[in-house]
């Protein structure tokens, strides 16, 4: 996935402009010095040498022993967005079906209600618009609230009742390869949960 690689992720900062960092006070020096934005976070983050796993990546693909490095070993915030596509690890995680990497980033405090992405929306959403019950399950468990709306106003409910042609343009778009029929099995599951 060429889009994940540290090189693309630079040339989008450059093309952006955030590769000069923070901007400087003018007011004289700060104490607390400037506040650091999540794009110039994500950038430092994977500019170090030794270059730093990904971890949005890892969320995704699931890989435990990278995330486990970039979370426990190089104290990555579980809530920062990348900057490609504005999505924390949970939501990475959610979207795939990543349960162990879900239940893993929970207990790291990642916010199961923290919105994420364009359009807004919540890692529960993603979990109930690809029928992952087993996520949908631990993100319930750790409190998230089933009541939230996305930008448009979509509760996660309203998620498991997207018709088979729209989820399945969706899928295309993303690439992601579920099969509808695994899609509906897991919704009627997570429906049994939703309050």
């Amino acid at each position: 996935m060429n889009q994940w690689s540290l090189a693309g992720f630079l040339m989008i900062l450059g093309m952006a402009g955030c590769t000069e960092g923070p901007a400087s006070s003018e007011a004289g020096p700060a104490t607390a010095g400037p506040a650091v934005s999540q794009v110039d976070q994500a950038a430092i983050y994977l500019k170090e040498i030794p270059p730093s796993p990904d971890p949005w990546r890892a969320s995704a693909e699931g890989d435990l022993a990278l995330l486990k490095i970039s979370v426990t070993e190089r104290g990555f915030d579980v809530n920062l967005a990348d900057p490609l596509y504005k999505t924390t690890p949970l939501g990475h995680a959610a979207w795939w079906g990543k349960s162990e990497a879900v239940a893993f980033l929970l207990a790291n405090k990642a916010d199961p209600d923290l919105a994420y992405g364009d359009p807004w929306t919540t890692p529960l959403h993603m979990a109930c618009l690809w029928g992952h019950a087993e996520v949908a399950a631990a993100l319930l468990e750790a409190g998230v609230d089933p009541t939230v709306r996305e930008e448009d106003g979509g509760l996660p409910l309203d998620y498991l009742r997207i018709s088979e042609k729209d989820t399945m343009e969706i899928a295309e778009a993303f690439q992601a390869p579920f099969s509808f029929e695994a899609i509906q099995t897991g919704r009627e599951e997570i429906r049994k949960l939703l309050p």
